[in-house]
């Protein structure tokens, strides 16, 4: 007599099948919330070394460092990597290579998700003399209420720019702020 063959029985098999899925949905949940702790760092330290930089450019010049091609100073825009020939009275004479090199895409200064930083001189919230930051993990300015405005396409006429301005520091934002409302 031959000895009977033992087989994992259904209940065995969907058990063993459970387990992994809820250590595979642990794992990616455990990733994805250290990966988005990086990017928050990366770009809180991205927002440091540019305060740092326009601190000394205004030390230096005088004035907060005004973006070239900006002339309404009342319109948030992205900070632009235009790096001249000549560095003299431009901001990234004070900016360090390391910064430029991995804070920077598209001709523009990034967050630690890819998307461009926000620039607003004169500042709205920040009484240093502008507004500088992130959309946030969730690419939308302010908390998701109300009108949806990302980074990538920022506003032109007037009444949008007061919106962003209402939103923006608000919910997951990083910025170089503190609201109090």
């Amino acid at each position: 007599m031959r000895p009977m063959k033992h087989f994992f029985t259904l209940i065995e098999i969907l058990t063993v099948a459970a387990i992994i899925a809820i250590l595979a949905g642990i794992s990616v949940g455990v990733i994805g919330l250290i990966s988005n702790k990086n990017a928050e760092a990366q770009t809180q330290a991205t927002i440091k070394a540019l305060e740092l930089a326009i601190g000394q450019y205004k030390a230096d010049n005088g004035n907060i460092y005004l973006p070239g091609g900006s002339s309404d100073l009342n319109k948030p825009v992205v900070l632009k990597v235009e790096i001249p020939d000549d560095l003299k009275g431009t901001l990234f004479k004070y900016l360090e290579q390391k910064l430029l090199n991995s804070a920077t895409k598209g001709g523009y200064f990034v967050d630690g998700w890819g998307r461009p930083l926000i620039y607003r001189i004169p500042g709205r919230f920040n009484k240093t003399g502008y507004d500088l930051g992130s959309v946030g993990p969730d690419g939308k300015v302010g908390d998701g209420q109300g009108d949806v405005i990302t980074a990538t396409a920022l506003p032109s006429d007037s009444s949008t720019t007061d919106k962003y301005a209402s939103y923006f520091g608000k919910g997951d934002d990083i910025t170089n702020f503190l609201r109090k409302d």
